[in-house]
């Protein structure tokens, strides 16, 4: 075969290759979420230039974005008991809201996922210093029975409290014991800008809820000699023993736990319009669904035995004992919504800072504790109840 023919035919076999690479270049390949664009110009910074006259769906982000909030809500007490009368009270709670989720290029249509979390714990409590009050040698840096990590004392129940140079037990009782998770995945659209900027993402989805509702009462009991002065009055909080030849103390504790499981469908939207390097955001979730309550209770009781009545006397005897767990279930229709509003600072093309206003109120079928008065004695509260929260959150965004 002459070089000609062999060039010619080379050349030929080439122009295919280019040709169908040419032609493969003009499909269009599904669009790859995890393809992240190695230039996420997250602190490029922002200018007025750039935003004057850019229309809302432009500044309206597409594909990743994440949120973080800090939560400071006040949450309100289970429903009132005969003779409290604090059924309205709020108790301050603190917690944290992440989001993330994507938004597809061109199609106006994506994924929100969500968890959030708030812890809320009140108590009516009075400090009542223990029998001998303090530990003397833990003070001087050597424990009676060493060899504890640190050097701490291997008997625990005989130190002082953590953190604290005297031995005390906190006696009375829990008014607002709340720990509240939330998980959700939501189904989002974006539609068209109104006529003066806003848009409106409608959203639906699935959303389980879990409200642990805690309750204790502690009592404190101990003897004296014919030398100590009376105690202090905690009723009923505190018994006096009356004079013995045996100091002791003994602290009982009744313990309850309601665990709320909460499954159920969401929907709801988010409105939100742009005005300058602000933007005003407002969101309203409804959910509904099946909440499955489950109920504990157990009693603790603590004894401590010492050498003498006097400050520092040394434990000679400890003994701790625990009852059977007892539980009830029941379940209920249950009813929620959560509602918000904030302010948004554009800092950077991708972050902003904002703050704003949470309610949340799981209005209908909650199972939380009842107070009872004056008295010392726990007691499961209705199963109907509700729980609402309501306060302000400060957070950060990422391409939101």
């Amino acid at each position: 075969m002459s070089v000609r023919k062999l060039t010619a035919k080379l050349l030929a076999a080439l122009a295919v290759f280019a040709g169908g690479a040419s032609v493969s270049a003009q499909e269009h390949a599904l669009a790859d979420p995890f393809a992240f664009d190695p230039d996420f110009q997250w602190f490029e910074p922002i200018y007025d230039a750039d935003i004057v006259d850019t229309k809302p769906k432009k500044r309206a982000h597409t594909g990743w974005f994440g949120t973080y909030d800090k939560l400071h809500l006040w949450g309100k007490r289970p429903d009132e008991a005969s003779g409290i009368g604090d059924g309205y009270q709020l108790d301050f709670g603190e917690g944290n809201r992440y989001e993330f989720g994507y938004m597809t290029p061109g199609k106006d249509t994506g994924w929100l996922f969500g968890w959030s979390d708030l812890d809320v714990a009140a108590a009516d409590v009075t400090r009542f210093d223990r029998l001998n009050r303090l530990n003397d040698e833990q003070l001087d840096g050597e424990p009676e029975f060493p060899g504890g990590q640190f050097g701490t004392n291997v008997l625990t129940s005989d130190n002082n409290n953590f953190g604290y140079d005297t031995r005390f037990y906190e006696i009375g009782r829990s008014t607002n014991i709340v720990e509240y998770d939330s998980y959700e995945i939501n189904k989002t659209w974006r539609m068209e800008p109104y006529h003066y900027g806003g848009i409106l993402e409608p959203m639906l989805g699935v959303r389980f809820v879990t409200m642990d509702d805690s309750a204790f009462n502690r009592n404190y009991s101990r003897t004296k000699d014919a030398t100590t002065a009376p105690s202090a009055s905690a009723a009923p909080y505190f018994t006096d023993l009356g004079v013995s030849a045996d100091a002791y103390e003994i602290l009982d504790e009744e313990l309850q736990e309601i665990q709320n499981e909460m499954y159920t469908i969401q929907m709801g939207f988010r409105y939100f319009k742009f005005v300058n390097r602000f933007r005003y955001s407002a969101e309203f979730r409804a959910f509904t669904g099946l909440n499955l309550q489950n109920a504990m209770r157990r009693t603790r009781q603590e004894t401590t035995y010492y050498d003498g009545f006097d400050t520092g006397a040394e434990v000679t005897d400890y003994f701790s004992s625990e009852s059977l767990v007892t539980y009830e279930r029941s379940d209920e229709f249950f009813i929620g919504y959560d509602v918000r509003a904030e302010v948004g600072y554009q800092l950077t093309q991708m972050i902003h800072v904002r703050g704003g206003f949470q309610l949340l109120d799981l209005a209908k079928g909650v199972w939380r504790n009842e107070r009872a008065g004056n008295s010392s004695n726990l007691s499961y509260g209705a199963t109907d109840q509700n729980f609402l929260a309501v306060g302000g959150t400060f957070g950060i965004e990422l391409n939101r």
